[in-house]
């Protein structure tokens, strides 16, 4: 199953020029994302969103040209060569749930992925527009503490938290409205805020590893943080 850490690199409305205006992080454990993407010029949620995640199609990304195939032959095995996934919002800042996003990934010859895909483009009236994403991996360690992903619904509002390696995300939507977020990263033996928006969530900065006792959880069952239920989305080993 999938552990993986993603940074965006890059995002282009096409046929606009390349740019990076947030600081973007995707935590994936199994079927689930938590992806928050933050305004570097003021610190506000610039998209943030949590759900599942559907491979749709995947092949071989690894071949051996061949002679005899032509140049349309050639680019027909290319695009063979990727990967088509579908994300399904449970909640987004953006209030887009209905509209489940696509795009297909393929490899960049210096290891970033290249996605590729059509969504809303809030710059311009939320026209659907083609874009180009840059994404980067970061290096997740193998331990003998999982990766994971807890969902809880209650009269705060629907609540992602999310630990993948030395990353914590929090996302939650609160109605139809107000919508919270909360980054911390692990920095030598504490864990440090990079990111925090809207009302107070629960923090592993605050309530230590120890609150998230990860040794007794069990996929698709409900456990208890500082007196939260939550269910078990997702639970991988890296």
């Amino acid at each position: 199953m999938v552990v993986q850490l993603s940074h965006r690199k890059s995002l282009r409305w096409v046929p606009g020029e390349p740019s990076e205006p947030t600081s973007t992080l995707v935590l994936d454990v199994g079927s689930y994302f938590v992806d928050l993407r933050i305004l570097k010029s003021n610190g506000s949620i610039d998209w943030a969103m949590a759900g599942k995640r559907t491979i749709l199609s995947e092949s071989p990304r690894k071949y051996f040209p061949l002679p005899s195939l032509n140049d349309v032959e050639m680019k027909q095995r290319l695009r063979e060569d990727q990967v088509k996934c579908q994300w399904a919002k449970e909640i987004c800042s953006q209030n887009t749930e209905a509209h489940d996003d696509i795009g297909e990934f393929e490899d960049l010859p210096n290891g970033d992925a290249l996605e590729k895909g059509s969504m809303p483009n809030p710059d311009n009236n939320d026209e659907i527009q083609a874009y180009e994403e840059v994404w980067g991996g970061i290096d997740v360690p193998s331990s003998d503490e999982p990766a994971w992903i807890l969902r809880s619904k209650d009269d705060n509002g629907i609540t992602f938290v999310g630990k993948v390696g030395e990353y914590f995300q929090v996302l939650r939507k609160r109605g139809e409205g107000p919508f919270d977020a909360l980054r911390e990263q692990k920095e030598g033996d504490k864990w440090v805020e990079k990111y925090a928006v809207g009302e107070k969530l629960p923090s592993i900065k605050e309530l230590g590893e120890g609150a998230f006792n990860t040794k007794s959880w069990r996929q698709d069952t409900d456990v208890e943080v500082a007196g939260v239920k939550y269910t078990v989305y997702a639970l991988e080993k890296a």
